[in-house]
């Protein structure tokens, strides 16, 4: 495991226990349910959430798609999950990499992706592996902090300083090109909170 990830587990592994409560964690719950909703999830879904943390997409999900599976590289954070989402029967939390998932080719007809995509040494893999799990004709959305608000241009370097598992912010318009260059369709994107967030789509071909 890279440097970047040990740090990433490790800081994530930590704020499992107060994640969903504190300031920071409710914040990010607004933005994830802005990328949830513009996945227009439906009962036959079968939903992929990478970097799920404890699984809040993924509960919410529960009562309405098929299938709901989430993933992240902390152990302590799929732990924390697993309790949350105790006794619901179509729900799976796993302790996995987001570059090197665990699932069979077009086993998923949708795949979220959210305030994780700064943490990934290596993200055109990452795509690569969501383009792969995803059936034809399924959805993939990746919302993250973007450098596309010149205050996140400032920001990004001094998270590299300072946060040992931040690899790197990217612009939406990049974000679109690792999508459309895994061989996705449509690729297009949205801000939020002033450009420091986006929210990015694509879809698999059918055939």
């Amino acid at each position: 495991m890279t440097s970047k990830k040990q740090a990433s587990r490790d800081h994530f592994d930590r704020w499992a226990r107060r994640y969903e409560s504190d300031p920071a964690s409710r914040w990010l719950a607004t933005l994830q349910q802005a990328a949830v909703d513009a996945l227009a999830l439906a009962p036959s879904d079968r939903l992929l959430d990478i970097g799920c943390g404890t699984g809040a997409a993924v509960r919410g999900a529960a009562a309405t798609v098929e299938r709901a599976v989430g993933v992240d590289l902390s152990a302590g954070m799929v732990a924390r999950g697993r309790e949350l989402a105790a006794g619901m029967s179509n729900v799976e939390l796993l302790s996995a990499d987001a570059e090197a998932l665990p699932f069979e080719d077009g086993a998923f007809t949708a795949v979220l992706c959210t305030t994780s995509f700064h943490h990934y040494p290596h993200p055109e893999r990452a795509v690569g592996e969501m383009a792969r799990v995803l059936a034809p004709g399924g959805r993939v959305v990746i919302a993250d902090m973007t450098t596309d608000a010149h205050v996140m241009r400032v920001v990004d370097p001094l998270l590299r300083r300072l946060q040992a598992s931040h690899v790197g912010c990217h612009r939406s318009a990049e974000i679109e090109r690792l999508l459309s260059g895994a061989g996705l369709l449509d690729a297009h994107s949205r801000s939020l909170a002033m450009g420091v967030y986006a929210i990015v789509a694509a879809r698999k071909p059918v055939a």
